[in-house]
């Protein structure tokens, strides 16, 4: 369970930073300051990371979902 921790923390600090990475050029494009832009970076990296884990074990388990779906067999009705 810890590894799945660090592996989700990691996995959200990477998402995080390029979020974070587009939305700094995003808000120097629309004439924001440098300073709106980091603080936006810097919530990006902060809450992907603290919801990394959630996200990486909600893709698990709708990855393995999708597979027991399709392992069902399907009734049509006409």
């Amino acid at each position: 369970m810890s590894l799945l921790l660090w592996v989700g923390t990691l996995f959200g600090a990477a998402i995080g930073l390029a979020h974070a990475v587009y939305l700094w050029r995003v808000s120097l494009q629309e004439a924001d300051s440098r300073s709106t832009a980091v603080y936006r970076g810097a919530w990006a990296i902060g809450l992907w990371t603290i919801f990394g884990t959630y996200v990486l074990v909600l893709w698990i388990v709708g990855v393995i979902a999708y597979g027991v779906a399709g392992l069902l067999p399907s009734r049509r009705e006409a």
